[in-house]
């Protein structure tokens, strides 16, 4: 694959065309937009244009390349244009764009889709060539040899059959003529008119007209074999049609192509809709988390200064507990898009599917009864209750399906201790105590065959624009992550039920533990705050000061840098957003440390896993916190780092 480069400052392009070059790829360059399009005539497959240059900035350039080369695919770059720029460019057909700045890893990944992309319209083309070369092999061996002919009489007897004819069905002349001609080729009990099936033989005995139909023989050994006939009337001197000539094609490979060659294209669209829907999911999430964690904090201020008996007081913590919810619905959206690492604590399974129930009730619809069978001990597991929310939601959702005229969903939880028989009559599992969630259906099930594929992505039996085909390989890849195992039964018209085996925890633990921890102790130090979002900066600024902290607030990375170095030794502890403008966290923290080591950072995100971490962070070398954060945990965490270091509240 061929990159073009377009960029008009030098050391920018270079920088691209050097990384690229490294990973094999060959690389061209432009200054200009129209330097850009004066190399349209060679051989390029993507495009990479920086958005804002003089004279033709990157819009007008991508629309002159789409005018004259549509087939070349491009990614727009930008550090000082507008969203809506970008947005306007992907509507003129530009295939994705990049922000700067953006690590290496950010960029091949990009390219690496458009390569993704053009393998597939490669694959769909060469299917496309075998369809056409079959087609003219199969008209070859007709011209040749000769075409199946037969004469069929009105009583639907064979009376003469061709060269072409013997050989298809492998029979002598002596054991065709006479006969039936269902009982030759067709491999039916009876004749297919018989059977409700087109038939054109008969059709131009009633009308004396040519027609044509498809149907499914069966050759000598049973399997079955796609065919066309033609039929063609003869006509006596009285215009009585008294025979008909039928014309026999097979067209089984031809068929298996078409199939083919669709399956390949849906693929390929169902591939770049997902890939759309999971950038966008990511973006979503994010500013979602960012507008949570202002109305979970400022929430929490409100509550902590009402009196219990406050009427209002009610009505702000169901506010706060769907904020709570949407919270987890945001995860769900990570998860779907970035593969978002889970944070497992210990979990009741039973109080996760209490918490679920009101919220799958009105997600199965009245004409389904929901059951919850609950196991009398504690089934405490490491899990992320958000996923397995997710989990049976996504699993909900598919019984929903399934009992489209109504019946009963039941999810019941149970311990069970898996042992060596067990391991040896499923074929897995560890030998320990697992937590057991079953989630059963009375719906009309499915075969064995469908059962074997449920986990594969994008396989589903749903009709078109139903369903994506990823509900139950996310499910698959959430249990995997909580080192359990899922399992599916069914049968058809017996319903569904799926195991999931989760690990049990030795330790009990009661979530209510959780609504005992302490209040957040007070403080004296000074927070440096680097958030360029204004309502969380100005939530975590009250909250800060509300406890005695002094607060120092920076609204992007290098605003940090500079406050620091005015403030270096009265800062005790730094609070910064991961993604940030003009400096990401990251960077930001690193200049620091380079002007006083060994002041400690606490970082803040609500982006997913993989993003957070291609800035250079993971959750084992760095303090991290997912947005939406409520502001008393945060307090807690920065009274302990502070206390770790021996300074006291």
């Amino acid at each position: 694959m061929k990159i073009l480069v377009v960029d008009d400052r030098k050391i920018d392009r270079e920088s691209l065309m050097d990384l690229l070059e490294a990973y094999g790829y060959a690389v061209a360059g432009a200054s200009s937009g129209q330097e850009a399009i004066d190399y349209l005539n060679n051989n390029i497959d993507l495009a990479l244009i920086d958005i804002v240059m003089p004279e033709m900035d990157g819009i007008e350039v991508l629309k002159a390349i789409k005018a004259f080369r549509p087939d070349i695919d491009v990614i727009l770059i930008t550090a000082y244009a507008t969203l809506e720029k970008a947005v306007a460019g992907l509507k003129e057909g530009a295939y994705d764009f990049l922000s700067k700045p953006f690590t290496h890893n950010e960029l091949i990944a990009a390219v690496e889709r458009v390569k993704e992309k053009k393998e597939l319209q490669m694959a769909v083309k060469s299917k496309e060539d075998s369809l056409r070369k079959s087609e003219r092999f199969l008209h070859s061996v007709l011209e040749s040899i000769g075409e199946a002919v037969v004469v069929i009489d009105r009583d639907m007897k064979i009376v003469s059959a061709n060269k072409g004819y013997k050989t298809q069905t492998k029979m002598l002349s002596e054991d065709i003529t006479g006969r039936h001609c269902y009982e030759i080729s067709h491999g039916y009990p009876k004749p297919c008119y018989l059977m409700g099936e087109d038939c054109a033989v008969m059709r131009t005995f009633d009308d004396g007209l040519a027609h044509t139909a498809i149907h499914i023989h069966k050759d000598k050994d049973g399997n079955p074999l796609f065919v066309e006939t033609n039929s063609y009337p003869l006509i006596d001197d009285k215009g009585k049609v008294y025979a008909v000539v039928e014309t026999i094609k097979d067209i089984t490979e031809i068929k298996k192509l078409e199939e083919e060659k669709q399956k390949i294209e849906e693929q390929l669209i169902q591939a770049q809709k997902m890939e759309s829907i999971g950038t966008l999911a990511g973006g979503i999430a994010h500013d979602f988390n960012n507008m949570l964690t202002a109305i979970l904090g400022f929430g929490g201020l409100i509550q902590s200064n009402m009196a219990e008996d406050d009427p209002n007081l009610l009505y702000l913590k169901e506010i706060l507990k769907a904020a709570e919810r949407a919270a987890h619905l945001t995860q769900g959206l990570l998860t779907f898009s970035r593969k978002q690492i889970i944070n497992p604590k210990p979990e009741n399974i039973n109080n996760i599917v209490a918490s679920v129930r009101k919220m799958l009730e009105r997600l199965i619809g009245e004409d389904i009864e929901l059951k919850t069978i609950l196991a009398d001990e504690e089934l405490i597991v490491m899990a992320d209750s958000g996923q397995i929310e997710q989990v049976l939601m996504n699993l909900a959702t598919n019984a929903r399906d399934a009992m489209p005229d109504g019946g009963i969903l039941t999810i019941m939880t149970e311990s069970l201790n898996i042992t060596q028989e067990f391991i040896r009559m499923h074929g897995y599992g560890e030998q320990r105590k697992y937590a057991v969630i079953s989630v059963s259906d009375t719906g009309k099930g499915m075969d064995e065959k469908t059962r074997k594929r449920i986990f594969e992505p994008f396989f589903t039996t749903k009709e078109l624009g139903r369903g994506t085909g990823l509900g139950l390989a996310i499910v698959y890849g959430i249990v995997k992550q909580h080192h359990g195992y899922v399992n599916c039964y069914s049968e058809p018209d017996r319903g569904t039920t799926f195991k999931i085996y989760l690990p049990l925890k030795s330790s009990t633990y009661s979530k209510d533990e959780e609504s005992t921890l302490p209040p957040p102790e007070r403080g004296h130090e000074t927070i440096l705050l680097a958030e360029d979002y204004e309502p969380i900066r100005k939530l975590m600024k009250d909250v800060f000061e509300m406890y005695g902290y002094t607060v120092i607030d920076a609204v992007d990375g290098m605003d940090a840098v500079d406050k620091f170095k005015r403030h270096k030794d009265d800062i005790d502890i730094i609070i910064m957003d991961v993604i940030m403008p003009r400096k990401n966290g990251k960077e930001a923290y690193d200049d620091i440390k380079s002007i006083k080591d060994g002041i400690p950072c606490i970082f803040m995100s609500g982006y997913s896993a993989d993003i957070i971490g291609s800035k250079g962070l993971s959750e084992k070398d760095s303090i991290i916190i997912s947005k939406p954060v409520m502001p008393d945990d945060l307090l807690r965490k920065i009274r302990h780092i502070l206390n770790a270091k021996g300074k006291t509240a």
